[in-house]
């Protein structure tokens, strides 16, 4: 079951519990046999409260995952990075992205060749076509993510 699992939390004290992230913020919430009345009862509840959660927060798309800016980026830029090489000791501006399924992108530019700034400018504007190329989608794995996700969206369409 997506993000539900069972747990003894003492011996003999069981509860379900639910627990996802969803746009950079974990979820959870545990549901007690005991407070639920049983086990069946405890189950329905955390079924209804993750479908709550689900659809009532949007999930990232692909292309404002691939637009987050990472703990160790240094560049300031998205998938953009600076490579130093023994045969290339100016280094190069690198832009990358990385496709659904591990496909990956890269487009590089020397220093040597464009200047520090002209090198890193293309990089990001490499990175930023890369980024346009990829389909606007949710950035969901699992079955019942994207079931709910296609649900948000359809809801979210405007008929007119």
């Amino acid at each position: 079951m997506y993000a539900i699992s069972r747990i003894e939390v003492k011996p003999g004290v069981w509860c379900w519990a639910v627990h996802f992230r969803q746009r950079g913020t974990s979820r959870y919430k545990s549901f007690y046999d005991i407070k639920c009345g049983g086990s069946r009862k405890a189950k329905a509840a955390a079924l209804a409260w993750r479908n709550s959660q689900l659809t009532r927060r949007a999930t990232y798309t692909y292309r404002e995952f691939h637009q987050l800016r990472r703990f160790n980026n240094r560049s300031g830029a998205p998938g953009v990075m600076l490579l130093s090489q023994k045969r290339m000791p100016e280094g190069l501006w690198q832009a990358k992205l990385r496709l659904p399924y591990g496909k990956q992108l890269t487009k590089s530019f020397g220093v040597r060749k464009y200047g520090d700034k002209e090198a890193f400018e293309r990089a990001v504007a490499a990175r930023a076509e890369m980024v346009r190329s990829v389909k606007d989608r949710p950035y969901v794995h699992h079955p019942t993510a994207k079931r709910f996700a296609a649900m948000r969206r359809a809801s979210a369409v405007s008929p007119y």
